[in-house]
């Protein structure tokens, strides 16, 4: 009897230690960790609602975009962003989803609907034009295609449809319907005479985002929820790491940073 209230007394301690490791923070930081094995998931998505998998889509193409800028060439000289690092992003984020009733991803995925923060654009593309030339009157027009052979083959080669018209007449934008790297594209058309410059659209200030990293071979996603005054820079920021397995399992490693608002 006595063995089993000392085992009984190990127990709750062991509880009410792991309690306060999850719930007390040290000061205005908090560091939370997980004990808990691999979770098994899949990246099926057929019983997932297609504006989440949009969402997740185009999350997988920031990411896989993201990747692109750490190879000099790539950034500066490929259009198309690799379908297949694309596709791996995204089966890990369905991972992700998957397990959304576990509680670290319900407020992740759930409440807060954290995903990646497009900046730059991949799918906006503002260029500023020489207004003498006689292809820019096209454009002036609202016409698509300008009569440049240049210009055209770009448009016709990644679908790029004219934006609305800008207050200034020499800026246009251009619209993709995919996400694509236009830091190339734009290197593309500067090359183009009558084009004076191109540049991506982007974002002002900070925000939410997901951020990606391989750990051996595993991927690692961190969710980051930010707020505080983003316009000029988030004043406070928290995370959440997770690991998914090739095998499709999730592992939650930890989750730091300020107190949630």
């Amino acid at each position: 009897m006595r063995k089993l209230v000392k085992i009984l007394m190990l127990i709750l301690i062991s509880l009410i230690n792991y309690s306060c490791n999850l719930d007390e923070p040290a000061g205005n930081d908090y560091y939370y960790t997980w004990a808990s094995d691999y979770l098994q998931s899949s990246s099926r998505d057929s019983r997932i609602p297609d504006t989440i998998k949009t969402l997740y889509k185009l999350d997988a193409a920031i990411l896989a975009f993201r990747t692109m800028l750490t190879d000099t060439f790539a950034r500066d000289n490929i259009v198309e962003i690799n379908e297949d690092v694309i596709e791996e992003m995204y089966r890990g984020l369905i991972c992700i989803y998957n397990l959304k009733n576990y509680r670290p991803l319900n407020i992740i995925t759930e409440h807060y609907k954290i995903h990646a923060r497009e900046n730059p654009s991949l799918t906006r593309l503002i260029l500023v034009v020489d207004t003498t030339k006689e292809w820019a009157q096209a454009w002036r027009n609202g016409q698509r295609l300008t009569g440049n052979q240049e210009i055209d083959q770009l448009i016709l080669t990644y679908d790029l449809q004219l934006g609305k018209r800008w207050f200034f007449s020499n800026y246009h934008t251009l619209i993709s319907p995919r996400p694509l790297n236009l830091l190339a594209l734009k290197n593309l058309f500067k090359k183009i005479d009558g084009v004076l410059d191109a540049a991506p659209d982007g974002l002002i200030g900070d925000g939410n985002d997901i951020i990606f990293n391989y750990a051996r071979s595993n991927r690692v996603y961190t969710f980051i929820l930010g707020w505080g005054d983003c316009l000029a820079g988030c004043m406070n920021s928290h995370y959440w790491d997770v690991a998914v397995t090739p095998d499709e399992k999730v592992k939650f490693i930890k989750e730091y940073g300020d107190l949630l608002p």
